[in-house]
């Protein structure tokens, strides 16, 4: 059974110099720029073998350009399968706002909205 843990969040910015400085004096996050729409968050040291946070618990996110200003910082859960659980989503009243798209070759993200209006983000992280 999954865990449905958060594993990684993500912050909406117009400028992504702006917002590395920012972070960086604020909380002392690295940041690394993937292409013009996407950069990465590291709140702690990564496991060069998996890629994932070294530290128990620790979370790293990113930002992403924000294309309106009623975008919002959220996070992302993880699961064993994304499909099961938009069912579950869908059956519990939320909405699939983003289907299961590809990520890389790294896993699946999709999106769905709580009844709240909430909206929150799936990860699936590829089999190996």
């Amino acid at each position: 059974m999954a865990k449905h843990k958060v594993v990684h969040f993500e912050i909406p910015t117009g400028d992504f110099k702006k917002s590395k400085e920012f972070y960086a004096k604020i909380f002392g996050w690295k940041t690394k720029t993937w292409g013009n729409e996407y950069m990465m968050a590291m709140t702690t040291d990564i496991d060069p073998k998996t890629q994932r946070t070294a530290e128990l618990g620790g979370i790293n996110g990113g930002f992403y350009k924000r294309k309106s200003k009623s975008q919002q910082p959220s996070f992302v859960v993880e699961t064993d399968s994304i499909d099961k659980t938009l069912e579950k989503v869908k059956k519990a009243g939320g909405k699939v706002k983003r289907a299961k798209s590809p990520i890389g070759d790294m896993g699946f993200m999709a999106e769905f909205v709580d009844p709240d209006g909430n909206e929150m983000s799936l990860w699936q992280e590829v089999k190996k």
